[in-house]
């Protein structure tokens, strides 16, 4: 897995350091990959998804301290158990407990898929721990018009979804076409497809992939209900936010991040062309170049 790791960062020319914290809630340790120097940005991965891929959009953050959390279960943090986790109350609880331990009031928080529905529950819930918020693609299924697709309607179902996840691909190529379905641009970053491959051969990607599709969503890939946002909640999140939003996302509309946009104080949305579920990947440059000046111009006020 750090081989494969390695070979992500080196293609994108990103120097990284990783070290381990301790977490109060849950009680972990969790290892952060750290790039950079100067203010500091925490990104988040998504449900099943490798830290590495954040690394085409690592190298667009100009003089900033990019901190990523190696989220448990999918690399190698310490494994967690998702079966009969409140995720609502999990994900904002960590964010805040991996904020304690980088020593930081508060920070940007860029967001992929589950990472940003994360980072917009702790927004509702404290919102004084993140001072801005760009949440990247369908923010799992925490925003009313997330829509399932096959694969996600399969991975919801009891028994099936383990199943399913404990299955090995044969090669990073057919790990690449299944990852298609979720992303197109995926395949043309074979390190990253690599580094996929590798942690789904770990026993705990399985079992934490099925376990939280299956606290997401009900048997069928409809969101539980627990995990939606309603409308006070989004009002309630106060700190800036972009949503930056795949053309050809396959889990939504852009009008769900407009709805969502036009509830809260202070949100804008940035449709990125011919962008999936993960917009960097289609346009790292592009998308470097919103995140940096959305980040300036709240930096400066």
């Amino acid at each position: 897995m750090e081989q494969a790791e390695r070979a992500v960062f080196a293609r994108y020319d990103v120097a990284v350091e990783a070290r381990y914290v301790e977490l109060a809630e849950p009680r972990l340790r969790v290892r952060v990959i750290e790039s950079g120097d100067g203010p500091p940005v925490i990104l988040i991965p998504g449900d099943g998804a490798v830290a590495a891929a954040w690394a085409p959009l690592m190298g667009e953050l100009g003089e900033r301290r990019a901190l990523v959390l190696d989220r448990p279960c999918f690399g190698l943090s310490d494994h967690f158990d998702y079966r009969a986790a409140d995720l609502r109350h999990h994900g904002p609880a960590l964010l805040a407990s991996l904020l304690d331990a980088l020593d930081l009031e508060s920070a940007p928080i860029i967001g992929s898929s589950g990472g940003a529905e994360w980072s917009l529950w702790l927004g509702a819930d404290r919102p004084e721990r993140t001072s801005l918020l760009i949440p990247m693609g369908a923010p799992a299924v925490c925003l009313p018009g997330f829509r399932p697709n096959a694969n996600m309607r399969l991975l919801s179902m009891p028994g099936l979804g383990r199943l399913l996840t404990a299955l090995p691909s044969p090669s990073p190529q057919a790990t690449g076409k299944m990852l298609a379905s979720t992303d197109a641009h995926l395949p043309e970053h074979p390190e990253v497809v690599a580094a996929y491959h590798e942690a789904m051969r770990m026993r705990s990607f399985g079992q934490g992939t099925a376990s939280i599709f299956r606290r997401s969503m009900r048997p069928g890939g409809h969101p539980r209900p627990e995990n939606l946002l309603g409308d006070e909640e989004l009002a309630a999140v106060t700190a800036p936010t972009l949503f930056v939003w795949g053309e050809k996302e396959p889990f939504g509309s852009p009008d769900a991040a407009r709805r969502a946009a036009g509830l809260m104080p202070d949100a804008s949305v940035e449709v990125i062309e011919n962008a999936w579920h993960h917009p960097w990947l289609a346009d790292a440059a592009g998308v470097g170049r919103i995140v940096r000046d959305f980040l300036d111009r709240h930096e400066r006020v």
